[in-house]
């Protein structure tokens, strides 16, 4: 291999670290509720509504993916990202809002299934469409304008933490208030007032970045004939095709998150009603913190560029994670305290599950933000973040959650909400006649089982076989033998 010139540090200011700091954890804080407390929500108001939640996460994946798509190349063609962070997070935060007003409806549409999914769909739909505009078109596409060799790493680490970080924080602070501000006149006040409050956080933030944010000065605007000619040109496949190292990124992302969100988007109501624990936002909390701090040292072998190493373990990793969650906690779930979380000696198998699956989310994600993104076209990164999207969500929000029914159908047990010394609890059929309930009146559905991680585990493991032909183009194509 030949000498190469060291590549010259660039700084990106303090200012412009801030912003990647505060926007970017605002923004998780509201997919956390989206992808945890929405479905928690809807269990605890209307149900163990199994359908709906499908529904919702494939109506949200696919308004996700349009929008960021649509906004992308609109973004490329304006050459700015900084109007979509604005007015997304504002529109974002009032629909953030708008959610937990639904509870509102619940005396008028409790035991109606289709008014609940249209409901409850429809609110969900909205929000992830300006969430997309603000996150994935806008700010995703920002901090890609400031990546180069020399702070790739960091930035890469930084975009790929915060989602994690967003999660414990979300997690945590969301049990506080859903737990902590219940009262018997209203279980779900806890869940209005967080979402209010997550939504109005969202709203300052785009505010501010009118003022504050500006986009990179080598962004320009890119117009390729007709706005609606440059978006279906995200649809010539025959270009992505052309760049093979790219697409095979982007399939091994597709493939690693349908196994994620084949458990992902059940985990809070899994621990909550299947484990049986009443407060579920610590058990994924505190191992979340501590698979953020275990992931730290990986971000100089990332800068050394071992990217498809780092990705491989951290997939291999999860596999395990899942695999030591279904043979492991769930054999032993009769075993562990539920009423206090924080019972390390009964409750370990559940820490060590989460710790294992999150630092191997965390990793993986580190290498492969950084991985893609310094493969983007300058010239089409907007758009290059749509195409993002539809490995990263749509198809893995449509595959996951359709693997994941039929599971949960299968295995799983029909369930039946009941009061029980003023408590919602999931029963079967049989207890509810016990306790005088006519379950012809009862919301009926299905909770979340242990199979999920056993098939998250197989579809994580076929990640392997696109990853590994991708590592083959990495390695020559950075002059590296092996």
């Amino acid at each position: 291999m030949g000498n190469t010139a060291p590549t010259q540090k660039k700084g990106i200011g303090a200012l412009n670290w801030t912003l990647l700091l505060v926007i970017g954890f605002s923004a998780q804080i509201a997919w956390v509720i989206e992808n945890n407390w929405f479905a928690n929500f809807l269990y605890s108001d209307f149900g163990a509504q199994l359908g709906v939640v499908t529904a919702m996460t494939i109506c949200s994946a696919t308004a996700t993916t349009f929008s960021a798509l649509f906004f992308g190349t609109l973004s490329d063609r304006i050459g700015s990202r900084k109007k979509l962070i604005t007015w997304g997070s504002i529109l974002w935060g009032v629909f953030t809002i708008a959610f937990g007003m639904t509870h509102y409806l619940r005396e008028s549409i409790y035991n109606n299934v289709m008014l609940v999914g249209v409901t409850i769909v429809a609110a969900d739909t909205i929000m992830s469409f300006f969430g997309s505009m603000a996150n994935d078109a806008g700010y995703n596409a920002w901090y890609a304008d400031m990546m180069d060799d020399s702070n790739s790493g960091q930035i890469g680490a930084v975009a790929a933490t915060l989602p994690v970080i967003g999660t414990l924080v979300g997690t945590l602070v969301g049990g506080m208030f859903v737990n902590g501000l219940a009262t018997e006149a209203n279980p779900q006040a806890g869940y209005i007032i967080f979402f209010s409050i997550a939504g109005g956080v969202t709203i300052l933030i785009g505010i501010a970045s009118f003022f504050l944010l500006k986009d990179s000065p080598t962004l320009k605007p890119v117009k390729d004939g007709s706005f609606w000619h440059q978006f279906a040109s995200t649809f010539n496949f025959k270009r992505f095709i052309a760049n093979r190292e790219l697409a095979l990124v982007f399939v091994t992302l597709c493939i690693f998150f349908i196994g994620y969100n084949c458990y992902f988007i059940h985990i809070m109501n899994w621990m909550n009603y299947t484990l049986g624990f009443n407060d579920p936002s610590l058990i994924l909390g505190i191992p979340l913190l501590l698979a953020v701090a275990i992931s730290i040292p990986f971000i100089k072998v990332i800068n050394d560029k071992k990217v498809p190493a780092v990705a491989a373990f951290a997939t291999i990793l999860s596999i395990i994670g899942c695999l030591f969650v279904f043979f492991v906690v769930g054999n032993m779930q009769g075993s562990f305290n539920t009423e206090n979380a924080l019972d390390i000696a009964a409750n370990w198998p559940c820490f060590v599950g989460i710790i294992l699956v999150g630092v191997g989310y965390v990793v993986f994600m580190q290498s492969m933000t950084v991985w893609m993104k310094r493969l983007y076209p300058e010239e089409h990164r907007g758009q290059f973040e749509g195409i993002r999207i539809m490995f990263f969500v749509f198809f893995p929000m449509i595959a996951g959650p359709l693997l994941a029914d039929p599971i949960c159908r299968a295995f799983g047990e029909k369930v039946y909400q009941v009061v029980d010394n003023g408590n919602l609890i999931f029963v079967t059929a049989d207890r509810a006649a016990q306790m005088g309930y006519d379950i012809t009146q009862i919301a009926e559905g299905y909770l979340p089982v242990n199979e999920l991680f056993i098939a998250a585990a197989i579809v994580t493991a076929l990640a392997l076989i696109p990853m590994s032909r991708a590592a083959k183009m990495y390695k020559e194509r950075n002059g590296q033998n092996g």
